[in-house]
């Protein structure tokens, strides 16, 4: 009797690890960061930060996020996204109002970046030239906001 029980607790929890961990791609993400590091040009205000996916480009962000500036950088942090393409883009809130300033010409009047630190010719930078490969791992990029 002993001896059944000495082989069966060890299948039993075997059994039972098992079927508490989700097999990959039943919902378990890889585990994966995409991490923003935005040099601004002074301390004033906060730095809002977005990862994007094609369909929202600057417009609705998947995940956002708002980051204090500590000396002339700011650090946004993004964990657990689905493997996929992305862009990210952050900028300064001067002012604190919670949203980009545009000047009279309806450019952004506050300083701002995105990923690889692209800028358009007339308007906003392309989604491609801004988007990454997200699997597992850390992404890290740096921008400067101007």
């Amino acid at each position: 009797m002993t001896r059944l029980v000495g082989l069966a607790l060890p299948a039993l929890a075997s059994l039972l690890l098992a079927m508490s961990t989700p097999a990959y791609g039943e919902g378990a993400l890889p585990h994966n960061e995409v991490r923003l590091e935005v040099s601004v040009g002074s301390g004033r205000g906060r730095v809002l930060c977005g990862v994007y996916e094609r369909s929202g480009w600057l417009k609705r962000p998947v995940h956002a996020s708002t980051a204090s500036i500590r000396g002339n950088l700011a650090v946004c942090q993004f964990a657990d996204l689905h493997p996929g393409t992305y862009a990210v883009g952050a900028f300064q809130d001067e002012n604190s109002n919670g949203r980009l300033d545009r000047s009279w010409t309806g450019g952004a009047a506050e300083p701002w970046c995105v990923s690889h630190e692209t800028r358009g010719t007339i308007g906003p930078p392309s989604f491609s030239s801004a988007s990454f490969p997200v699997n597992a791992g850390t992404v890290t990029f740096r921008c400067r906001a101007r």
